[in-house]
């Protein structure tokens, strides 16, 4: 596990001279992949014929990889309040429209007996399978539902308060041929940013549909129609009843849902840096995607309750507005109703 270093800019920020170690008071914990990396209780593989593989145990320590990441970091940074838990599901095309976001595995021809794998309400012979180099899956897995509610309650059992961030992985790659809505004659690049999730037609570009119904329209399959009421917990598993679908809705709805089957989380995040989905615009100067996240976290909020802090993690480009490059010197505060 590598740990990202949350902690005041000046080291006479207030506070600093009380913190040792750094100052360090929250760190994030990446990079939010791998089936049972986030398990505190030992799983293994089954290969067969009596032969067992550890999935989780690398380490001296000869326990789970998380229990002893938390201990370590308990040790290291005495000070230490927060962690942000980092979960990630892979998102498959940069044209939002197309854009499905869901669950995936690293293989489909072993299992683990003690937890089997099992995320958005889909077993391992339903998911799909990580896009593969030279035979080798290019991320590491979803984590699987059980793993995720361990860790969270690992982490609160150690007196950590948990900011939940569900994370999209784009996962087009090299030999894909799905067009670029940046360019005229290209492909999509390997692995991109999720912050380049936008219309069938970028924003700026010929026969873009930025400011029309059907920027609205694809922005709506973007996230999909499911809600809050279409998940239950039901003896510590999340299932889902909703269309079938892979939308944002069901992505960060299903997470919000597991948070709440590990005993809840002090904050959740409902998207993260997602520039080029928010600066889109539909009819009348309106952001769509501002008001389909407005309404997610309606919906997270009705599963969360009122005392868990709910966000979106803007990328530093977005959070101070929009200035389209039209030659209107326009500058829209565009998430303001989203805050």
């Amino acid at each position: 596990f590598s740990f990202e270093v949350i902690r005041p800019e000046q080291p006479d920020a207030p506070g600093w001279e009380h913190t040792p170690a750094f100052g360090v008071r929250g760190v994030a914990i990446i990079p939010g992949t791998g089936e049972y990396e986030l398990a505190t209780s030992p799983v293994n593989y089954d290969l067969g014929d009596g032969v067992m593989q550890s999935a989780n145990v690398s380490t001296p320590a000869a326990e789970p990889d998380f229990a002893h990441c938390v201990e370590a970091v308990c040790e290291e940074l005495p000070n230490l309040e927060a962690a942000s838990l980092v979960v990630s599901w892979f998102g498959d095309d940069l044209r939002c429209g197309d854009c499905t976001v869901r669950p995936k595995v690293e293989q489909k021809e072993v299992d683990s007996p003690e937890m089997p794998w099992t995320s958005g309400g889909i077993d391992r012979s339903a998911a799909e399978v990580i896009v593969q180099d030279d035979g080798r899956p290019v991320y590491g897995g979803t984590p699987t539902d059980a793993a995720v509610i361990e860790a969270i309650q690992a982490l609160s059992a150690a007196g950590k308060a948990v900011m939940y961030y569900p994370f999209i992985l784009m996962d087009p790659f090299k030999g894909n041929e799905l067009p670029d809505p940046y360019s005229d004659n290209g492909f999509q690049p390997d692995l991109p940013w999720r912050g380049r999730i936008t219309l069938s037609e970028a924003p700026g570009r010929p026969g873009s549909p930025d400011g029309t119904a059907q920027a609205v329209s694809e922005v709506d399959a973007f996230f999909g129609t499911a809600t809050a009421a279409d998940f239950a917990v039901v003896d510590g598993v999340v299932s889902y009843s909703g269309p079938a679908e892979w939308g944002l809705n069901r992505f960060i709805l299903h997470n919000a849902e597991l948070c709440l089957a590990a005993g809840g989380v002090e904050a959740f995040c409902i998207g993260s840096e997602m520039r080029g989905l928010t600066q889109i615009r539909g009819p009348g100067n309106s952001f769509p995607a501002v008001a389909r996240l407005r309404g997610l976290a309606t919906e997270v909020r009705s599963l969360l309750g009122p005392e868990t802090k709910l966000s979106y993690a803007a990328d530093w480009s977005e959070y101070f507005g929009y200035a389209p490059q039209d030659g209107s010197n326009d500058r829209y505060f565009h998430l303001d109703p989203l805050w």
